[in-house]
């Protein structure tokens, strides 16, 4: 699999605590006005329209205007040294900013500095405690798109008794910090960012959230590859290291670690040890989502609330839901997982039955456990942005430990699992793959095995009596031989569903992945694509042949043997390239667990669909007029004696209705699933798509050549010849048999004689 790893497009690149004037001057709203009165109608509705536009637009722009004003105009700046002074306002209350933009070091200023924000700064290459020195009082720490910093003294911010937050932003060259950087901070230190660096290593955090809990903790978009065990040891609501290049997570990488919500988004985790989770306290959200992650440890999840593994194609088996002692939301990646999480003894029986022994609770502690009392926690995490620490004096979420009503409760030594019905689980199964088997329907299963076995059988003879002989030009044996090949490919595709069905049956939402996804779906769908418009053009020339034979008789210019071949030649290749496509990406086999191209979410899935669809139509209603044509040729007396309305009317209305009764549900219900209505399910469709459309593969072999007369003399005059052959040879075995024996008497020169003459065996 490849190990690209999408970036969420909606984080935010920059974090700038400037205000920006969304509405120029006076000058621009009067051009905006004018601009819009210049498209105004002679009409007085339009002009009494469009006034009120006008205003509207007139007052909003005044609004926003007012708005910049209160922000900004209101918060004078006193320029020193290319730094700007000013009291903040928009997001930190009762605080004074220094701004610094393209300075070489930082400036002294004469004023009580909480928040220092430095922008683009390529000249300053390192930082020190000398450096911020001047300004004890310091909250706030922002340091954005320093392309040059490279080094920070373990010491920087260590005199800052008051610091709040440290925001490291766009700093391409600082590949590495002290290990005791965050040593001896502020016990108000809430926030840590450092984003888009190229950090390798986490320096030590064990001083952090003591003792008081880190808000965030932030690491995104760095150049981290492994968590070493004991490597992260800390106190946060949020632990963020998205989008870094962590593949190997070591048991026990965070032990000791007290973490509300952890995200590793966006990293590769190809290697999690079977602990990698163990020795975190309360947590209560992870994100592994948009990784090439394939198994999932569960060892130190049972306070886990909400589980995230999106786009994470490489998880094809999700653990079973009572491996996770308090799950209440799951996002997964495959629908088919939370059809595990809804049927949890067909998943994985054993920890259910695991699981159900121990949830059964002596009847001594009912009462008990009916009086006992657990701590909600409350679920407001501190999200991405910017926080107002002014009512932050207390810790908010550490002060009771992860455990929530009718969840995870141990009593009398025994665990009540949650019950599977209280997980929300994302995304739901699906219209296209409900939590099914494969055929759906015991009945259906059983006569798919039967059409299948067969319509096999019937093609075998089929090809092998016609390929006895050769074509001889033959135009009629070509064709059939053609059909009863494209029929021979769906009674493969049939009896492969129908043995995966097998396999999987009760349970096959845990092979869904490897089925709908693996090479057995993709040759069942291009044999299935292959065989219908192979089998479809195939009857079309067939008929046409009949037709032209019949209405065109006494005409020279008949179908030759040339120009069907060349005819079929095209067929052929239009076949072939219909079934490649889905192999490209137009459409695709993997959307059904019947593995038939589906998939119109996008146009040129809907356009593949349809020209299927329109192909079978088209090809049915052709067939259709040439028999009524051939029907209405024929001489009323021959149309109203008996043999002839017993055999052409019968014959011709059993051809009709055999391709009405299977083709024509088959193109209503698509054509209206792809208008947007859909009148029946996949769960009903697959009794037309796998029963009723594959009817014909086996009635065509007895249709189109069995049951004709030529077919019966051939084949005949087959069994024939081969019961002579046998008795030929077993005569030729007792003559040579008997000969050799009289030979055995006579002299050399007449035994070599003699042996010239005899057949051999």
């Amino acid at each position: 699999m490849s190990r690209t790893v999408s970036r969420d497009s909606s984080r935010t690149d920059d974090v700038n605590v400037t205000t920006v004037l969304l509405v120029a001057s006076n000058d621009r709203r009067k051009s905006v006005v004018v601009n819009m009165r210049r498209h105004r109608f002679s009409s007085n509705s339009w002009i009494s329209m469009w006034s009120i536009f006008d205003f509207l637009m007139v007052l909003c722009i005044f609004i926003v205007q007012l708005s910049a004003k209160g922000t900004v105009m209101n918060t004078p700046c006193t320029i020193i040294d290319n730094c700007c002074v000013r009291n903040m306002t928009n997001f930190w209350k009762h605080k004074t900013e220094l701004h610094c933009s393209g300075i070489q070091q930082i400036p002294v200023v004469n004023e009580i500095i909480h928040v220092l924000t430095i922008d683009d700064s390529d000249d300053i290459k390192e930082l020190s405690a000398k450096s911020i020195s001047p300004y004890s009082n310091l909250t706030d720490i922002i340091l954005n798109n320093m392309k040059n910093l490279e080094y920070l003294d373990s010491s920087t911010f260590k005199n800052l008794n008051k610091l709040q937050s440290l925001y490291i932003l766009r700093a391409s060259v600082l590949k590495e910090l002290s290990s005791d950087i965050f040593h001896g901070l502020s016990k108000t230190f809430l926030v840590l960012r450092i984003s888009k660096a190229n950090l390798r290593v986490i320096p030590d955090l064990s001083d952090l959230g003591t003792p008081t809990a880190m808000h965030i903790i932030e690491f995104e978009g760095n150049q981290l590859d492994t968590l070493q065990t004991n490597g992260i040891k800390t106190r946060a609501e949020q632990l963020l290291l998205e989008y870094n290049k962590i593949s190997v997570i070591e048991n026990w990488a965070f032990n000791g670690s007290e973490i509300a919500k952890l995200s590793l988004r966006g990293n590769y985790l190809d290697f999690l040890s079977e602990h990698s989770f163990d020795g975190i306290l309360n947590l209560r959200t992870l994100d592994l989502s948009h990784s090439s992650m394939k198994v999932l440890p569960t060892s130190g999840l049972k306070s886990l609330e909400v589980l995230r593994v999106e786009n994470a194609p490489s998880m094809t088996v999700i653990p079973s839901v009572y491996l996770f002692g308090n799950l209440k939301e799951a996002y997964l990646t495959y629908s088919f997982h939370c059809c595990s999480f809804q049927f949890p003894a067909k998943h994985d029986y054993s920890s259910y039955e695991f699981h159900k022994e121990g949830s059964q609770t002596p009847s001594e502690c009912v009462q008990m456990k009916k009086n006992y009392n657990f701590h909600v926690v409350s679920n407001d995490f501190i999200e991405n942005g910017y926080i107002d620490y002014a009512n932050d004096s207390e810790e908010q979420f550490f002060n009771e430990p992860a455990i929530t009503n009718s969840t995870q409760d141990i009593i009398c030594g025994n665990i009540t699992p949650p019950t599977t019905s209280d997980v929300k689980c994302w995304p739901q199964p699906n219209a296209l793959n409900p939590c099914e088997d494969i055929m759906g329907f015991y009945w259906l299963r059983v006569c798919v095995w039967l059409v299948g076995i067969a319509a096999l059988l019937a093609n075998v003879v089929v090809m092998l009596v016609v390929f006895r002989k050769k074509f001889n030009y033959s135009v009629p044996r070509f064709l059939m031989s053609n059909l009863a090949f494209a029929d021979f490919c769906t009674a493969i595709y049939l009896l492969l569903l129908a043995y995966e069905d097998l396999v999987s049956s009760e349970k096959y939402f845990n092979y869904a992945y490897t089925w709908q996804n693996g090479v057995g779906c993709k040759i069942g769908g291009f044999l299935t694509v292959f065989s219908s418009q192979l089998s479809v053009f195939a009857l079309c020339l067939l008929t046409i042949e009949r037709w032209y034979s019949i209405r065109r008789a006494l005409y020279t210019n008949k179908m030759t043997f040339a120009s069907t071949v060349r005819i079929m030649a095209f067929g052929w290749v239009y076949s072939i390239v219909m079934a490649t496509m889905p192999l490209l990406g137009i459409s695709s086999y993997s959307t059904t667990s019947i593995c038939l191209p589906m998939d119109t979410a996008r146009a040129s899935g809907m356009c593949y669909v349809f020209t299927l669809l329109t192909f079978a139509a088209a090809a049915f209603l052709l067939m259709l007029f040439c028999y009524v044509q051939i029907y209405t040729s024929l001489s009323y007396e021959t149309r109203h004696a008996a043999k002839g309305e017993a055999s052409v009317a019968r014959k011709i209305s059993v051809l009709i209705g055999t391709n009405f009764a299977c083709t024509a549900p088959v193109i209503f219900f698509g054509f209206t699933a792809l208008l947007g209505y859909p009148l029946i399910d996949v769960t009903k469709s697959k009794i037309l798509l796998v029963f009723f459309y594959p009817i014909n593969s086996c009635a065509n072999p007895f249709l189109y050549t069995i049951l004709t007369a030529s077919f019966r003399r051939e084949a005949f005059s087959t069994v024939t010849k081969f019961g002579l052959c046998l008795e030929n040879e077993k005569e030729y075995k007792v003559i040579y048999s008997t000969q050799t024996n009289n030979t055995q008497r006579l002299t050399p020169v007449h035994r070599q004689t003699l042996s010239l003459t005899l057949p051999q065996p």
